[in-house]
């Protein structure tokens, strides 16, 4: 048994169809349908049944691809702490972020990180935060950027900074007059009872600000006020920089616009953790602790660059 055909019985798991895993495998339908069935009957049983809605996994079959992922976890593993040896000259690391959080970072990270280490290879997962915990959970992937608290507390984590969350509002609201002389947080705040009855540019329903939005508007009573919902960070920002209502950014996104001032909530600001997340394996390769460090790092001028931006 070769370990490229345990990885397409894998993606055949994942697809559930013969057609989308034979796309993924740059295979022709009839090949991988001919290797399933040549597979299957070497092993004595039946790894899928075969239904109008595609391929399910069979009990035996369901056992067999857990089994599988761990041979695969395995030769990861191996792989990885083979490359350590060879002090960093070849490897390879799986990083995945939320692509609302990649336009700001990648352009950052990867030519730093190549100008570094140019023969280890960067191979990039754009996912949200449930995602990437399945990911990490099944040692997928190298590496998560992830806020903490996790919904899988037994992954581990390196915390890497406490984001501020801004206040974005257009400089000819009247919420701006209400602000306070810079605080704890170095910058003007407003009472979080002031954004009561505001005009609210917020982001769809689930994503992680919307749930720290809502939760803040729960903590002191308030209604909110939505005007506009979108998946964009960008779209949100513009939009409120040509007066159409205010919204939430974290401060590590912040830019100049000439139309926005930006705001503490409240007198010490609200922060969240954010943490790398590490497969549950528990193995963390030399390249993903290097390429850590580079997100880390720039994280960091972020944050102190977002000081200047009022």
């Amino acid at each position: 048994m070769e370990l490229r055909e345990l990885n397409y019985i894998l993606t055949l798991a994942k697809h559930g169809k013969v057609s989308a895993a034979a796309s993924e495998l740059y295979m022709a339908q009839s090949s991988l349908s001919q290797f399933l069935k040549n597979h299957e009957e070497k092993l004595g049983f039946s790894i899928f049944i075969r239904t109008n809605r595609g391929l399910i996994p069979t009990e035996e079959g369901k056992l067999y691809i857990e089994t599988v992922k761990q041979i695969l976890n395995l030769q990861r593993n191996f792989y990885s702490q083979l490359s350590d040896l060879e002090n960093l000259k070849r490897g390879n690391v799986n990083f995945a972020l939320s692509p609302f959080r990649a336009p700001y970072l990648l352009p950052k990270v990867i030519p730093a990180f190549t100008r570094l280490y140019p023969n280890i290879k960067l191979t990039i997962h754009e996912s949200g935060m449930k995602e990437q915990e399945e990911l990490l959970s099944q040692s997928l992937i190298d590496l998560g950027f992830v806020t903490i608290p996790m919904t899988n507390p037994s992954l581990p984590y390196r915390h890497a900074i406490e984001e501020e969350i801004l206040l974005a509002v257009p400089k000819d609201f009247p919420l701006c007059k209400k602000a306070h002389p810079a605080g704890s947080t170095g910058r003007p705040w407003i009472e979080i009872k002031d954004i009561s009855h505001q005009k609210l540019l917020l982001y769809s329903v689930n994503h992680k600000l919307r749930v720290f939005v809502e939760s803040l508007f729960q903590e002191y009573h308030l209604e909110p006020d939505i005007v506009q919902t979108h998946n964009s960070f960008e779209t949100l920002i513009r939009l409120a920089n040509v007066g159409m209502g205010i919204t939430f950014l974290p401060e590590c996104y912040l830019e100049p616009l000439d139309g926005l001032r930006h705001f503490s909530l409240g007198e010490q600001g609200r922060y969240r953790s954010l943490a790398l997340g590490y497969p549950a394996s528990g193995y963390v390769s030399k390249a993903t602790n290097a390429f850590s460090e580079i997100v880390i790092q720039e994280l960091k001028k972020q944050q102190e660059a977002a000081k200047g931006i009022l």
